[in-house]
């Protein structure tokens, strides 16, 4: 199975709920990354091993429901994959909706995914996550507090 079938298969997985399988794919320290940041976005932050990765998605899990998950472009390098993925969630705190474009990018060695990292707009993440524009001058201190601090 080459890289880009690898990935594909691992959407696959994730899609049918089956997250063992993207698990025994991890290598045992695995780095897993996700460029929000986990003091506003719960999923966010970096992350080692695959209790890391576990935590990832239990995050994400408790937080957003997927409406739409869809890796549309993927790009293969010597020892990596890049997907470009339209996704669109309901976020359980405010019950907003966000669509966007993730990128995930992949770096496998020896058949296994050794690093696994998420590039959001993050700025429209936590705009959709706190139900708002969090940097509103109209919000009193107290209100930007309670956003910022779920």
């Amino acid at each position: 199975m080459d890289n880009v079938q690898l990935v594909k298969s691992l959407y696959d997985a994730f899609m049918r709920g089956d997250l063992e399988t993207i698990f025994a794919a991890s290598d045992p320290e695995i780095e897993w990354s996700d460029n929000a940041d986990p003091a506003l976005i719960p999923w966010g932050g970096n992350r080692h091993g695959i209790a890391g990765a576990k935590e990832f998605f239990s995050e994400l899990a408790a937080h957003a429901d997927f409406e739409v998950f869809e890796p549309r472009q993927f790009f293969a390098g010597p020892d990596s994959v890049t997907v470009l993925v339209h996704m669109v969630m309901r976020l359980k705190p405010s019950g907003q909706r966000w669509e966007g474009e993730d990128a995930h990018l992949f770096t496998i060695r020896n058949g296994k995914v050794t690093t696994f990292r998420v590039y959001a707009d993050t700025h429209a993440l936590v705009q959709a996550y706190y139900g708002g524009d969090i940097h509103s001058a109209a919000a009193t201190a107290a209100e930007t507090a309670a956003r910022l601090h779920h």
